[in-house]
């Protein structure tokens, strides 16, 4: 698997391509409606054009001459392409992008915020998200879901879960910076899972690089690298996650606990978790166990690390999913 910057360049490439060819479809099309026009025309800007040049280096005294011969041609060429109803543009190289004319940087050697875009873009198609994930955004969070839940211990499930939700996108806008981690601890179906997406999908949006997976595909993967049990055909891909799990800005580790622990498993996620805190790398865990539960199926220590290096944002309320099917009726 590429790098998203090698992907975005990809794009960019493709993309000059596909615009030469429909400036070379448009040539042939204005030529074919007028063959001996369009050659009489072009051929005249190409000779006064190299006049014009050869007049300006050699102090030549026919420069004004030359550019109304030019100018005359030019209204000949916007005749032609008004007769077929083109606009005057018609023939003029075609760009996606006018500010850096599809290069990717602008005159200042900045990137241009198309070459962002593709790899903001390649960076989604790389992070594991589902079509569904991808769509789940803090912008279309339904704090309706909460309303009418029951208060649980004092606690309203409303205003609970918008300071969860606050909370996320803080971590979404600053985990770079803070090299901060996450804790999601609740019941199934509370939104553990849709927060996650909301943080992926803004740190994608802020040009992050994500990667998400459950932890029972994840724990998966590591102990086939480990005990060398991949199939040919996932040596490439199992290889590029393996990377992107330990070297992605994010990682985000779904349903931890609900995959089959092993002796390994119990020991990878602790020294998963650690390398990337050692590295300033942020991750975010989702856990439908409370910290006794983690302890007595993984570790003490990696309870204590969840304590000294995560900030743990408990999900509290009704199942979200049962309540969206009891709205819809599907």
């Amino acid at each position: 698997m590429e790098s998203a910057y090698t992907l975005a360049n990809r794009a960019l490439t493709e993309r000059r391509e596909e615009n030469r060819a429909e400036q070379e479809r448009r040539v042939v099309e204005v030529r074919s409606a007028f063959p001996e026009e369009y050659d009489r025309i072009e051929a005249g800007l190409r000779r006064g054009g190299t006049a014009l040049a050869r007049c300006v280096l050699t102090g030549g005294m026919d420069y004004e001459k030359i550019e109304e011969s030019i100018r005359s041609l030019q209204k000949q060429r916007r005749e032609l392409l008004k007769s077929l109803g083109k606009p005057e543009d018609y023939l003029e190289e075609v760009v996606t992008c006018s500010l850096c004319r599809d290069t990717g940087f602008l005159e200042t050697g900045r990137r241009c915020g198309c070459l962002e875009e593709l790899i903001a873009n390649s960076m989604g198609a790389s992070s594991n998200l589902t079509g569904i994930m991808k769509e789940q955004t803090f912008d279309k969070v339904d704090y309706t879901l909460f309303a009418k839940q029951p208060k649980e211990n004092g606690r309203e499930p409303l205003t609970y879960m918008k300071t969860a939700y606050e909370k996320g996108f803080r971590f979404a806008d600053t985990f770079d910076k803070t090299h901060g981690n996450l804790l999601l601890m609740g019941n199934a179906g509370t939104g553990k899972t849709y927060l996650s997406s909301c943080i992926a999908n803004h740190a994608l949006k802020r040009g992050k690089s994500v990667y998400y997976q459950t932890a029972f595909r994840l724990f998966e993967l590591l102990e086939k690298l480990k005990f060398d049990r991949l199939l040919p055909e996932e040596e490439e891909l199992a290889a590029y996650s393996a990377r992107q799990i330990h070297q992605a800005d994010l990682l985000i580790i779904d349903d931890l606990g609900t995959e089959f622990v092993t002796a390994y498993s119990a020991a990878a996620v602790f020294d998963l978790i650690n390398s990337r805190q050692l590295q300033g790398k942020s991750t975010v865990v989702s856990t439908n166990l409370n910290l006794e539960g983690l302890e007595k199926i993984y570790s003490k220590r990696l309870t204590s690390r969840f304590l000294g290096g995560f900030e743990i944002i408990p999900f509290i309320g009704q199942d979200l999913r049962m309540q969206k099917h009891i709205r819809t009726g599907e």
